[in-house]
């Protein structure tokens, strides 16, 4: 079970946020599980909610599964990806640190490592992806709905074309007719 990077990223990342840890202070020494398609990790909340190397003697409160197509959601930057994650175990918990991870704030966790500026800028890049992102989406959605109010004109009827195939296959039939019909007057002309 690899523990370490997702362990460490997840606990540096919280330390940066006092208020979403403030969330999880009512599930000081609880257990969690995340499991992802390739790794694995295990924390325990601690009484000042940030997040400790769980202990292998304890039972896990909760364990949040995040399969591959939930990830992809996430990445693509779905809203509610993270609502689709099976969780076992301790609802509450579980509700409370996945709004946490969701309300997670970009800024505040860049600032240490690359200033106010830097951190500041970062999160309106990452913000404007997300604007970008819902327009590009609003615009392709616009575009399918002019096209099919537009243009269905111009395309071919079901029944036209299954039509047209039946015919086009009455032609090859006759056509084959016509060729078997050329080659016996050509054996009886010899």
């Amino acid at each position: 079970m690899l523990t370490s990077p997702l362990f460490a990223a997840l606990a540096r990342l919280l330390a940066t946020q006092p208020a979403l840890r403030d969330r999880l202070l009512g599930h000081a020494g609880k257990h969690v599980r995340i499991r992802l398609p390739l790794v694995t990790t295990a924390f325990r909340i601690t009484e000042d909610g940030t997040l400790a190397t769980a202990d292998p003697a304890l039972p896990i409160a909760t364990e949040i599964t995040l399969p591959p197509d939930v990830l992809l959601a996430l990445l693509a930057g779905q809203d509610n990806a993270l609502s689709k994650a099976r969780i076992e175990g301790d609802d509450r918990l579980a509700a409370d640190l996945l709004a946490t991870l969701a309300e997670f704030d970009w800024a505040l966790a860049l600032r240490p490592a690359v200033g106010d500026m830097a951190a500041a800028r970062a999160a309106q890049v990452i913000e404007g992806y997300g604007h970008w992102r819902g327009q590009a989406h609003e615009a392709i959605g616009r575009a399918c709905a002019e096209y099919a109010t537009f243009e269905t004109g111009l395309l071919a009827d079901p029944h036209a074309v299954r039509q047209f195939i039946a015919a086009v296959d009455e032609l090859r039939a006759d056509a084959a007719r016509l060729e078997a019909r050329l080659a016996r007057l050509e054996q009886t002309r010899t």
